[in-house]
């Protein structure tokens, strides 16, 4: 199952060796892991682009999720889930993303149980960033917070906490690196 340190690993594991350092763009629960990989491993980070972060809650893992997220994803590689992600994959993809899936992506059984074992993995992961942020002070990098939608206290108070400069779109939907790339590429060219 995913897990917070997982995708933290993975992140190291790309990165280059010090002293090169890398600017990390993460979109949603994915600025989780950016957030803890830049508390873990600060020397490898240069700079942080956060867009629409989901906020790490304070309601504590459940056990079924738990038990859940470690046997989905291997359901992903079976016929039925693949019948199943042919038949419904991208059509529920468009239902929740309001995007199309042209390269088919949901319609392969491993893409939609990998997803449903990260949802099921989430109150985990903001548990573990939570410990994460009480025990590893945030390093001294820019960090900009792309907000899309109205006002959002949960973006607002990270972007206070990591001394980041907060961007608001209130007209753009969820998926602003696709919708205003021209934003996020002017997030990463710019300096603090």
């Amino acid at each position: 199952p995913p897990t917070l340190y997982g995708e933290v690993a993975r992140l190291a594991a790309l990165a280059p060796a010090h002293p090169e350092q890398v600017t990390v763009v993460a979109h949603g629960v994915a600025c989780w892991h950016a957030e803890a990989f830049a508390r873990l491993h600060p020397l490898c980070v240069a700079k942080l682009v956060l867009l629409d972060p989901r906020c790490a809650n304070d309601r504590g893992p459940l056990a079924v999720a738990r038990a859940a997220g470690r046997w989905v994803p291997a359901l992903g590689g079976t016929w039925g889930a693949t019948a199943v992600a042919r038949l419904t994959g991208p059509a529920v993809h468009r239902l929740l993303t309001g995007l199309p899936d042209p390269s088919g992506a949901y319609s392969m059984g491993k893409v939609p149980a990998a997803v449903a074992g990260e949802w099921l993995a989430r109150r985990d992961m903001a548990a573990d960033l939570r410990r994460i942020r009480a025990e590893k002070p945030f390093p001294d990098v820019p960090v900009t917070v792309i907000g899309t939608g109205g006002t959002d206290r949960c973006r607002e108070r990270l972007a206070g906490d990591l001394g980041a400069r907060l961007v608001r779109l209130p007209d753009a939907g969820r998926q602003v690196q696709l919708e205003q790339p021209e934003v996020v590429a002017h997030a990463v060219s710019t300096t603090r």
